[in-house]
């Protein structure tokens, strides 16, 4: 019984030991793993309020802007058909796009050249962005 006593202890700084290694990897793995997930972007325009050509802009901008962060178009489209739940599908404009990582979306969206385009296209519409984190990449 008392070697069985004095094994404990060292049992159980080995089982913190191991957990205290586990816990400080942990945010490197989550990194890594977030890293490997792309990000699509869901873009609705909700109402439209000035001339199309302000979009028309706004899209030949987008176009120049996005690849800088490694994003692309994954569907653009001014048919939309509702599948399911209440209200009518909206009529105009919905985009998805797809970037490498959360990282990317938020450097594209908060970057200076995103910022102008922003302001151009939310000149002549609103709209609504939601950004959804995708699935892991397979290898």
């Amino acid at each position: 019984m008392r070697g069985t006593s004095r094994l404990l202890p060292l049992q159980s700084m080995t089982a913190l030991a191991v957990a205290v290694l586990l816990v400080a990897a942990l945010p490197r793995l989550s990194f890594a793993q977030q890293e490997e997930r792309p990000v699509f972007v869901i873009v609705e325009r909700t109402a439209t309020t000035g001339p199309e050509s302000t979009q028309e802009q706004y899209a030949t901008l987008a176009r120049d802007i996005l690849p800088k962060y490694g994003a692309r178009y994954l569907a653009r489209s001014q048919h939309n058909m509702l599948l399911e739940g209440e209200g009518a599908a909206t009529p105009c404009c919905m985009a998805i796009l797809e970037f490498p990582s959360q990282d990317a979306v938020k450097r594209w969206y908060d970057s200076p050249e995103n910022r102008e385009a922003t302001k151009i296209r939310q000149s002549g519409a609103k709209f609504r962005l939601i950004a959804i984190e995708g699935l892991p990449r397979q290898k």
